[in-house]
């Protein structure tokens, strides 16, 4: 493995292990650059034993990556003892969820491998070269992109589940269409957690508007659309 700042910044003993796990079972090969960062996770490009491009996701087990993650698992129900344990049931509880969505349809890497702190899936690109994030390639169709993307969240919505953290960041233009990424907030939808859901609506209906886009759907009728009683009693 490539010792450098980046290398050096993700892999304690344990995930090194994981990884080498993972390379034992056919998952990835030699991870070949990140692909994408960020303060809880980095994502690394590799092929799998048949060759095939795949993207690892390996969350760090770093206690100062997760500020927020005691709330998280509060509202997940998750009541892990241990640092590690808990890192490794909140990357578990991520595949859970991505292997949900991409059961229903979603457009999402699809979800082949969980071990430990670390997911591997498809990856997203062409010519070993990442699709780039929405805000920065909106080579797109805006209002299909906003009838998929509204229907994938009323679509997740019934089957009670909340991206958490949807914006123009986390989904990927691949030829003009749009892939969710990040499942790492993820969250089961219930009244406690519909301010979640609101945001999510929120945050994509800004900014659609943001780019041109004014046939947006107010953020109430799409809850109404996923359930009515989510609003009862307001």
């Amino acid at each position: 493995m490539p010792k450098s700042k980046v290398y050096a910044h993700v892999f304690d003993e344990e995930t090194y292990r994981n990884i080498v796990k993972l390379k034992s079972g056919g998952y990835i090969s030699d991870l070949l650059g990140p692909i994408g960062t960020g303060k809880e996770s980095y994502v690394f490009y590799s092929h799998d034993q048949h060759d095939r491009s795949v993207a690892v996701k390996v969350h760090r087990h770093h206690i100062g990556a997760f500020k927020q993650i005691p709330t998280y698992l509060r509202l997940r129900g998750t009541h892990s003892r241990g640092y590690i344990n808990r890192i490794d049931d909140w990357t578990r509880y991520e595949f859970n969820f991505q292997q949900r969505a991409f059961g229903m349809g979603v457009n999402v890497p699809e979800p082949i491998r969980n071990y430990r702190n670390i997911i591997v899936m498809g990856f997203i690109g062409e010519n070993d070269s990442p699709a780039r994030p929405a805000i920065q390639d909106r080579d797109f169709d805006a209002k299909a992109w906003y009838g998929k993307i509204s229907n994938y969240i009323v679509l997740m919505g019934r089957r009670h589940m909340i991206h958490g953290d949807l914006s123009p960041y986390n989904i990927l233009n691949l030829k003009g269409e749009p892939f969710l990424i990040d499942f790492s907030q993820a969250l089961k939808l219930s009244k406690m957690t519909l301010s979640y859901l609101s945001r999510d609506i929120s945050i994509i209906n800004n900014w659609f508007v943001s780019i041109g886009f004014e046939e947006t759907i107010p953020e109430k009728e799409i809850i109404r659309t996923i359930d009515p009683l989510l609003l009862s009693g307001e």
